[in-house]
């Protein structure tokens, strides 16, 4: 039994020592292959589709930025395409990292692989066209097509942070203005609204703005802060506030410096002084716009103003009033009479009067449903044309209204025209003279007061005309002063029939000392956009499709006061009348 047991021992022994030597053998062995077994049979046909992708998708791959290249693979033969292995070569040179190559054992008929292959644009990249070859290969040869990408690759560029403009804002909360007319003056407390840019060719990180005064007579204050991420072209805005005293010299460029700082410190701006003057405006800055093309890159090419209507920051974004949707339903019993002088005989021109008229046509048309209109310009306004309009005893109006029934809509866009006294205001037909104004003008007074004795069910007045003196003015337009007077107060007396009569409604351009604006982006007086800005939807506050006289005074005064600072100085429509009255249904 002994000699048994030692037999089955050592023949367990010799088992073991034969099989780890066996593994061992094995391990080292460069013949083990753990690929599947390929075997010919029916081809198979592969097809690709390649998409590329750059972080920030304007389609160049820039320095130290990231990219994916997305690989559509799929086989349209009849057989398995087997043991597939797809490989990506950089033929242009160094610079791209690709992380990995591809493979698959079998791609069968009718099946779909997708796949995605990080890209990684290295620091010392160089602006070239880089050629990617991307090859896809099959165990027996079956391999597809060879693509190439081209990929259009730039060399690290910088940010470059830039002023682009200011206004000042001397009306509202927490300002104190000496006047409200978006200039600074001495001992008032204003707020300037500051725009800049990234114009360099990259992201801008981590921003931040302060400004400083080296002149002990301005203070300055909310003026440092964060300012965050800048894209290519990328506009932002801050505020900040200053105040001049009185000792402060009125004479020269205010000592006010801006900087502004981001991450890498090649973008920087340093010490830029702002073009701040007393009693002056700031001239307007320029934006540039930084196009994603690789020539246009290189060459900062397309600027625009500050105050064009391409820089939306600027107005707000700009409302298509001469397209808008029409309103079926129309006005039963309404007359409309709309009046626009604009080239007069014996003054300067009303810029834009005849625009303003058309527009609103269309408008007392298509959106108030008026269907009976009285549409006169320029020469069809001559001699004694309101008063046979509007006397309410002889006027052609007179004899188309039914009192108590009829809907009356008027509108004016031309010269208001002031007495020497200031104490009347007149409407001026085309070929008025100055030194007849009382017996050619057509005066508020009896304006209002003929139209209140017509009798309509209701009077909805609207003028688009400055009555101290000026003529309308905008960037373009220069003013006229078309009485050739200083100094006069326009105080004006005239009667309010709104008082009585809460069927009376009255939207005037401005204030009877203020100048009226026209907008050169639409060539309509600046009043007459935004009324009809507001008639098109915008003044719908509550979304219910309806807009009441109190909505179309708030979306027209506040837009108005905003735009026309930026233009020349503040211009404040009026209203009168009732506004809780619905002037519009959709």
């Amino acid at each position: 039994m002994k000699k048994i047991a030692l037999a089955l021992f050592l023949s367990f022994y010799c088992f073991i020592v034969y099989s780890q030597e066996r593994i061992n053998s094995l391990s080292n062995s460069q013949e083990i292959s753990f690929e599947p077994q390929y075997e010919r049979g029916v081809p198979p046909e592969l097809r690709a589709e390649i998409l590329f992708e750059d972080a920030n998708k304007n389609k160049i791959l820039e320095a130290n930025e990231y990219a994916i290249l997305k690989i559509k693979l799929w086989n349209e033969g009849v057989g398995p395409a087997q043991g597939v292995k797809i490989s990506i070569r950089d033929k242009s040179g160094e610079g791209l990292e690709f992380k990995g190559d591809y493979s698959s054992n079998f791609i069968f008929p009718n099946q779909i692989k997708e796949l995605e292959i990080p890209i990684k644009a290295s620091a010392n990249l160089k602006t070239d066209k880089h050629k990617i070859e991307i090859e896809i290969r099959e165990y027996f040869g079956y391999d597809a097509d060879i693509i190439q990408l081209h990929v259009q690759t730039l060399e690290y560029q910088s940010p470059q942070l830039v002023f682009s403009g200011l206004e000042v804002i001397d009306s509202g909360k927490g300002v104190m203005p000496v006047m409200e007319d978006g200039l600074v003056q001495p001992g008032e407390l204003v707020k300037v609204k500051m725009y800049v840019q990234n114009i360099g060719l990259n992201v801008a990180r981590q921003a931040e703005f302060e400004v400083l005064s080296k002149d002990a007579n301005i203070y300055v204050a909310d003026n440092d802060g964060a300012l965050g991420n800048f894209e290519i072209g990328e506009v932002k805005e801050f505020e900040f506030k200053m105040s001049p005293n009185k000792r402060v010299n009125i004479n020269e460029p205010l000592e006010i410096f801006l900087n502004l700082t981001e991450n890498s410190g090649n973008g920087n701006l340093n010490e830029f002084q702002l073009p701040i003057e007393i009693n002056k405006r700031p001239k307007q800055a320029e934006i540039i716009d930084v196009a994603a093309n690789i020539d246009d890159l290189k060459n900062q090419v397309k600027k625009f103003e500050l105050y064009n209507k391409s820089f939306s920051t600027s107005y707000g974004e700009l409302v298509d009033i001469f397209n808008f949707k029409k309103v079926e339903k129309k006005r039963d019993n309404a007359i409309g009479v709309i009046i626009g002088i604009e080239d007069y005989l014996n003054l300067p021109p009303a810029p834009y009067a005849v625009n303003d008229a058309m527009i609103i046509e269309k408008y007392f048309k298509d959106l108030l449903g008026i269907e009976e209109i009285v549409f006169l310009t320029n020469k069809d306004v001559v001699g004694l044309v309101f008063d046979d309009i509007f006397n309410p005893d002889y006027g052609e109006l007179q004899k188309s209204i039914v009192k108590n029934e009829t809907e009356l809509f008027v509108f004016y866009s031309g010269h208001g025209i002031p007495s020497k006294s200031g104490d009347e205001v007149y409407l001026f037909p085309q070929d008025g003279k100055i030194e007849r104004v009382e017996m050619q003008g057509y005066s508020l007074n009896k304006l209002y007061s003929s139209l209140d004795e017509l009798g309509a069910k209701r009077v909805t007045l609207f003028l688009d005309a400055c009555f101290s003196g000026a003529s309308k003015t905008s960037e373009t337009k220069e003013m006229n002063n078309l009485v050739s007077m200083k100094g006069v107060r326009v105080q004006p007396k005239i009667p309010k029939p709104w008082e009585k009569n809460p069927n009376f409604v009255v939207f005037n351009s401005s204030s009877y000392s203020e100048t009226s604006l026209v907008f050169d982006e639409t060539e309509t007086g600046l009043f007459t956009y935004y009324l009809c800005a507001g008639l098109a939807g915008e003044a719908d506050e509550n979304s219910d499709n309806q807009i009441t006289n109190g909505e179309l005074k708030k979306y027209v005064i506040e837009n108005v006061q905003h735009t026309s600072k930026k233009i020349f100085g503040l211009q404040t429509p009026e209203f009168y009348g009732d506004e809780n009255h619905i002037i519009l249904t959709y």
